[in-house]
């Protein structure tokens, strides 16, 4: 959850196996008929931002209770070998025992999504460029601000940021594992459903 109440509240990850998973006649069939809960959280939903992206860096270990995320739009000619710079740094971060983890994606603009309208991005020479930095402090994160995005802005060169640039406070986990594979038997926790069902 975002420290901003009132923008970008939420962010979520999800890891693939494979970014082919967001076509998949599964996910498509979750998309297109979704659960009554989902329906009920879906109305309330806005400033949606979805990117599958392509992890091109990656390091440290472990889940930190925040999370800095930043969405970009880089020009493709250098957005991996940037990205792979961009790394570097990230993992020198990493080594020093300021960050937890990293990771970095490059993803194709545009891509569709049936649930939510995004805004097209119409520069074809740009790709989007997510990047996510986890730590156990806010205050470490804070305090490192000013290097990460030196950074970001040294290596990657971005010509834009696409309304993603906040720190997230940890809410919750789940692994493949624990999701029952018939999805109206998912049940939320006592605690997270009291936080939804205030809007819902």
């Amino acid at each position: 959850m975002s420290e901003d109440e009132k923008v970008n509240r939420y962010f979520t990850l999800y890891e693939l196996n494979d970014l082919a998973a967001v076509q998949h006649p599964a996910y498509l069939d979750l998309v297109r008929r979704p659960t009554p809960w989902s329906q009920k959280m879906r109305q309330h939903f806005s400033n949606v931002l979805r990117i599958p992206a392509e992890t091109t860096a990656f390091g440290g270990r472990g889940m930190g209770a925040y999370v800095w995320v930043q969405a970009l739009a880089v020009h493709r000619d250098h957005a991996a070998a940037a990205s792979v710079k961009l790394g570097l740094v990230l993992h020198g971060l990493v080594r020093a025992g300021k960050v937890l983890a990293y990771r970095i994606g490059l993803a194709e603009p545009n891509q569709e999504y049936e649930v939510f309208a995004q805004v097209a991005q119409l520069d074809p020479d740009l790709l989007n460029v997510v990047v996510v930095i986890e730590s156990s402090r806010r205050d470490a994160l804070d305090q490192l601000q000013p290097t990460i995005q030196n950074a970001v802005r040294d290596t990657l060169q971005p010509q834009a940021t696409l309304r993603r640039e906040r720190l997230f406070k940890f809410l919750a986990s789940f692994c493949e594992a624990e999701v029952p594979a018939d999805r109206t038997q998912i049940l939320a926790a006592e605690a997270m459903r009291s936080r939804f069902e205030e809007v819902c």
